[in-house]
Order: C-alpha cells, then structure tokens, then sequence
C-alpha cells in the first residue's frame, strides 16, 4: 500500500490582533481609546482627519484630542468611565480648528478586561452635510409658512375690498350679511355683496353676486362689477335692469366673452308705512327668496341671462313688498351646494328657511349657516354669501 503524502501545515494567518488593527486603521468612523485618565491610547486617520489633526497625538489628553469639546460634553464622553453604560448620539459643532461650522456625532463605548472598565472607545461621524441640507430645508420650510401668511394677509385684505366690512344703516331696514369661504379660505373667490344709497335717503340699492373663476382675475372683475354698479347708480333715471345692462356692457368691454358673473340687483323703497318696496332684476343668479311671516316662501324670479357673454342677456324686473315680519334672503350658489337636510338644493333651502324662527336678520344668518353646516369647521366646496333684509 502507498504511504500517504505528509501533511504541511498551512502558513500561519492574520492574528486577531492584526484584523482588528486593520479594521480600526481603514475605518470610515473616527475612532480613538483613551485610558481610564483620558488619555489617547490609539486615534485612527479617520478621526485624525475629522478633528483637523495632525498624526502623533497618542499619549495626548481627551482635550488636546477635540481642542473644541465643550466642559459638558466631555463630561457625558466620559461617563461611560463611572457607568459603564455607552453614550451614543451626541452632537457636537465646530470640533476641530476649521472655519466653517462643522457637525458630528459622537458616542462612547466602555472597554473592559475581566470584567473591569479600563477604558473607552470614542467614535466620531461628521454630518455637516446631512445638518446644512436638513437648515436649508427648515428655512426653506419657513419661507413658505411666511409666504402662506403674507397671501393669507392679501387675501383678507381683498377680501375687504370685495366686500364691506361694514354695512351702513338704512332707515327702516334692518340689514345683515355673512360670507363663509371655500377650502382654507387662502384662495380668493368670487362672491360679492353690497348695500348704498341710490338717489333719494328713501332708496337704497342691495346687490349680490358670483364670479365665474377664483384668484387675482376672478377679484378684479369683482372689484369691476361692484365699482360699475355703485358708479352707475347715481345716474338719474337708474333701475336694477338698467344698472345690470350697463355691468354686462362694461364686462364686453373690458374681459371678453371669457369671464362672467351672475347677480342679483334689489331697489329698497323705505318710504313705506312699516314696510319695504322692492324692484328686483336676476341675471343668471339663484332668485331672492322671501320668508313670509307665516312661513310661506316666495321665490322673485325674472328674465335675464348672467351677465359679460350676451350683448342682450334680456333683463327683466319684478316687484314685492316686505311686510313686518317679512324677510328677504339673498345668496349665492354656494349656500345650494352645501349641507342642506331634508331635501336637494332649492327645495332642501326653502325647507330649511321655512323653519327659521322669527328673528333679526344677523341671527337669521347664523341659523342658516348653522342649518347649512358652514360652521362646523368643515370645508365647503364654494364660497357662500347670504344677504338678509326686513322691515325694522
């Protein structure tokens, strides 16, 4: 039988020793142990790099090491000394002598031979990268909050001046107004109302309306079509008819045939013995309704198509009295497309309305918003504006 080959041993390994050294050399982490006073045992090129240091810093103290630390942070560096327990995440700015502020993280680890902590390994990560992308996002964050409140304040601004934050006092009229934003209320939109003089003290003119569109477009033609209509009014011979005509014109002239607005334009008469004279034109709007004192509803519907597409929208008037008791309630489409029970849209409202208590026209509004859910802090889908008017 042949003899076996001998068998050669294999060339010795790598000692763990030298793993281990190799590891801590080609580390991307900065690494360092200190002894039990804080003084550097072994710092790797990693560390030395982090920290702006140069080699042969072995044998120099923990604050030689991180010139830098703060009394507080070398404190919590060396805790693991007394404790035991590793620290790990602790932030630290401007390590080191560079100019521009720089961040790390830095943690400790406790190192123990028979069962005794003898020492500490340090480990160093930078994250000024990390931290200046995380500020620039924070600022750019912020930029945008304040940007948000700046439109919010435009917002509120045109607001006002789409609307009268005040309406005046009309003799024998009592006379309110609420208006109830869409979504978050930063986008402006294009409900309108208005209450003045026309004439004589005895006549005044109500109007409400909506654009078609939201933003900067939809509030200059808000602003046009309020402004028209005050201007107009003051001509002699001026009828709600007449005053929409010249708002149709006006809205031809200036916008094309691609922006349009509906209304709805009341004439109040006070000279009346406890009551109010109306004259009313509709173009394109959902008609006025009144609330008779009974709780009947009365709907004023006329002819007339929504105003700046026809060159004759054929406007047409008709006329009322509001007894005491009475109520007239003017709005918009949004009021139709909000939570209204009992009922879809115009019949769901003239049910609601039925119901309403005989009182002031402010609270006459707050129930209706409250009928209509505007005030439950959920978001409608339009703009709604209601406009209420009765005898005082």
């Amino acid at each position: 039988m042949a003899e076996a080959p001998p068998i050669r041993p294999s060339p010795p390994g790598p000692s763990l020793g030298a793993v281990l050294d190799g590891l801590v050399e080609a580390a991307d982490v900065g690494l360092a142990l200190l002894d039990c006073d804080l003084r550097v045992v072994r710092v790797n090129p990693a560390f030395l790099r982090m920290a702006d240091l140069r080699e042969g810093r072995a044998g120099g103290h923990a604050r030689e090491l991180l010139p830098a630390l703060p009394e507080h942070a070398l404190e919590t560096l060396a805790r693991p000394l007394e404790t035991g327990e590793a620290v790990h995440g602790l932030e630290l700015t401007e390590v080191g002598s560079a100019s521009v502020a720089r961040t790390f993280v830095c943690g400790s680890l406790p190192v123990r031979e028979l069962g005794r902590v003898v020492g500490t390994w340090w480990s160093l990560r930078e994250f000024t990268a990390d931290r200046r992308e995380r500020t620039a996002e924070e600022r750019h964050a912020h930029d945008l909050e304040r940007e948000l409140r700046d439109e919010q304040r435009i917002v509120e601004q045109l607001g006002v001046s789409l609307r009268p934050d005040l309406l005046p006092a009309v003799p024998g009229a009592d006379i309110a107004a609420g208006f109830h934003p869409a979504g978050d209320g930063h986008v402006i939109g294009g409900d309108f109302y208005d209450v003045f003089r026309v004439g004589t003290p005895r006549c005044w003119m109500v109007v409400i309306g909506d654009v078609c569109g939201k933003g900067a477009e939809a509030a200059s033609l808000t602003a046009l079509a309020r402004y028209t209509l005050r201007a107009a009014a003051i001509q002699e011979g001026a009828e709600p008819a007449l005053l929409l005509a010249q708002l149709n014109e006006a809205l031809r002239v200036q916008h094309g045939d691609d922006r349009f607005l509906t209304a709805v334009c009341a004439f109040l008469d006070v000279d009346r013995d406890g009551g109010l004279g109306l004259t009313v034109s509709v173009a394109g709007h959902p008609p006025p309704l009144i609330i008779r004192s009974g709780g009947t509803i009365e709907a004023l519907t006329t002819d007339g198509a929504l105003l700046g597409v026809w060159e004759e929208p054929g406007l047409g008037e008709t006329a009322a009295e509001l007894r005491p008791g009475d109520r007239l309630v003017l709005y918009t489409d949004g009021v139709l497309e909000a939570h209204v029970p009992d009922g879809p849209f115009e019949e769901g409202l003239q049910r609601a309305l039925s119901q309403l208590p005989a009182q002031s026209s402010a609270d006459t509004i707050s129930s209706l918003q409250r009928v209509l859910d505007l005030d439950s802090g959920r978001s409608a889908r339009d703009d709604t504006a209601i406009l209420v008017v009765q005898p005082s």
